[in-house]
């Protein structure tokens, strides 16, 4: 069903971390397997449906509370899942398997002058599929939006194995239902995700950033207001940092 080296014991999983951030903690599973393609995936979760086996996806295993398997759950890791399959400039789309990380992808588009609208300080280890999974925001929502505005089309599959392909690859598409949003931001409750056809804009040729101290959440939301009043639609990041929050930064940097 799979190859060599998919397949890990519960005590071989247990030498990994529960995840990114719980070092610490090993993980907890019966086992982990670790398919390559949207058909194996397929057949695991065909055979765990037919006998009952829960299952826990994992990505990038980046957030503290979900993708962390219970001892009697099977871990179905996406980790080897990580091929580009195509990037167009002219069509300006890229289409990936769910297991490649985040700033992976966002190189490979930046070097062929485009850019991916999602972006967060997790973009290391995160992978395509969990952002699409978890509804991903990051820094960048003001003007790209979440990750469900990024995404053109995706396959998934069911539980019972049932493989669901919805590779669109247009902007505008109202062909009947828009079967995607199904499995965006529902944190594979209703399928896994393997791959995705993702939107992507031209990489801007300049960036300003600027460092701006107010006395007051009040006139921060005043100037969030004016900031998109004279920049409109090129206005990308607006970042709060409280006080303390602030203090620290200079005191573990050296820096003010």
């Amino acid at each position: 069903m799979l190859g060599p080296g998919s397949v890990l014991s519960a005590e071989e999983a247990g030498e990994r971390p529960a995840n990114i951030k719980l070092q610490a903690i090993p993980q907890t599973a019966m086992g982990l397997v670790r398919p390559r393609t949207t058909e194996e995936v397929s057949a695991v979760l065909r055979l765990c449906h037919e006998v009952g086996q829960p299952v826990c996806v994992q990505g990038g295993v980046t957030c503290l509370d979900g993708s962390i398997s219970a001892p009697d759950e099977l871990a179905l890791s996406l980790e080897r899942m990580t091929l580009i399959e195509q990037i167009d400039p002219v069509a300006r789309i890229g289409i990936v398997q769910a297991g490649c990380i985040l700033q992976t992808f966002q190189e490979a588009v930046q070097a062929e002058g485009l850019y991916y609208g999602v972006d967060y300080g997790g973009r290391g280890s995160a992978t395509i599929g969990g952002n699409i999974s978890t509804n991903a925001g990051g820094m960048n929502v003001l003007r790209y939006g979440m990750t469900r505005e990024q995404v053109l089309g995706l396959e998934a599959v069911l539980a019972d194995g049932t493989v669901v392909t919805s590779m669109n690859k247009m902007l505008k598409n109202n062909a009947g239902y828009d079967l995607k949003q199904l499995f965006i931001g529902t944190e594979g409750t209703l399928g896994v995700v393997t791959r995705a056809v993702l939107r992507l804009r031209p990489l801007a040729k300049t960036e300003n950033a600027a460092l701006v101290a107010l006395e007051s959440f009040g006139a921060v939301l005043a100037f969030l207001g004016y900031c998109q009043e004279r920049f409109g639609d090129v206005l990308t990041s607006f970042e709060v940092m409280w006080r303390a929050h602030y203090e620290h930064v200079v005191a573990y940097s050296g820096k003010p």
